[in-house]
């Protein structure tokens, strides 16, 4: 949000910077000898620039207001020197007329396009939505999984202060991380007992496949590095490469961190969920090992009801540990 904002001051500062320059030109270019006067002219076209670029930055609100700027300082240079010359004054007010018709469809025009960015991207996230729920539904006792990983992973990237560019990215790589599991043969996926040497070795490879599907899509390429990497270590004893450290794509690592905490928070046949000291402890011991210390750090640093708000998103009733219902009950009593 920070860059966002830095990011916003910017594009303003450069739109003031734009229109009092182009207004030190329109008021202090004399107009008497014929030359000076045809460099006026031209130069005054650059009124037009503020009204586009805020169109093109902010939408139509944005190049309203820019007009307005435009027009008034226009206004205010034709109030002290109008001219005498019919043809020029027609000149000027069929200027000061194209300024509102070029900002205001500016501004429509990229409003238009926003719109059709997010109705996109929506559908992107529901079809990516529709398939890991499918991958969930597939495993046993891993229902929304992906979902739940994929915020606690954004929870933790918020805390650490992640632009929002780059958690847009962080997030699909959560989101998407087990997609590779549709190489792995159900045999494999479903089998109740544990997994001989071979089969584990056919277990791993879902990163690989994960990161084989979704690379060749120019939208997920990031994404698929944080999905090749999901299953490494800080110490560099993970797999499939063995990367170490901050070799490892921040995602991922953020990741490893919410993956075991939804792991040891979640029901099972076999196994109640942990409190929320427990999974403090394990998650602590760590670091530095499964875990980047850092991110460890900014887990630390969530209060026990802020996952528990972001569970009780997915969870189904009767599904909640006690204690994260007490720590919720705690926080909105």
């Amino acid at each position: 949000m920070p860059t966002l904002v830095n990011h916003r001051k910017a594009k303003i500062a450069v739109l003031i910077a734009v229109t009092t320059i182009t207004a030190l030109f329109h008021f202090f270019i004399p107009t008497e000898q014929h030359t000076a006067h045809m460099l006026h002219i031209a130069l005054r076209k650059l009124y037009f620039l503020p009204p586009v670029m805020a169109g093109v930055w902010f939408g139509l609100g944005g190049s309203v207001y820019a007009t307005a700027a435009v027009s008034a300082l226009f206004i205010v240079h034709t109030f002290f020197d109008w001219p005498g010359n019919y043809m020029e004054q027609a000149n000027q007010i069929g200027e000061l007329a194209s300024f509102w018709v070029v900002g205001l469809i500016s501004g429509w025009l990229f409003d238009r396009q926003r719109l059709l960015t997010e109705q996109l991207a929506r559908a992107n996230e529901e079809t990516y939505l529709s398939l890991v729920s499918a991958l969930d539904l597939r495993e046993r006792d891993t229902s929304l999984h992906s979902q739940r990983v994929r915020d606690f992973t954004l929870l933790l990237a918020d805390r650490m202060g992640v632009p929002e560019e780059q958690k847009r990215i962080i997030g699909l790589g959560a989101l998407l991380h087990d997609v590779g599991k549709i190489a792995v043969s159900d045999r494999i996926l479903l089998k109740p007992a544990g997994l001989s040497a071979e089969e584990r070795m056919e277990m791993r490879r879902h990163s690989a496949e994960g990161y084989r599907l979704l690379k060749p899509i120019s939208s997920l390429a990031e994404a698929a590095e944080i999905v090749y990497a999901h299953h490494e270590r800080f110490d560099g004893t993970g797999y499939p490469k063995g990367l170490k450290g901050k070799d490892i794509p921040l995602g991922a690592r953020l990741f490893a961190v919410a993956d075991v905490f939804d792991a040891l928070t979640s029901n099972r046949p076999y196994r109640r969920a942990a409190g929320y000291e427990e999974v403090l402890r394990i998650i602590s011991e760590e670091a530095g090992k499964h875990f980047d210390p850092l991110v460890v750090a900014a887990f630390r640093s969530i209060k026990p009801w802020e996952w528990m708000i972001l569970r009780a998103n997915y969870d189904e009733a009767g599904s909640r540990y006690p204690f994260w219902e007490a720590q919720l009950a705690a926080k909105t009593a």
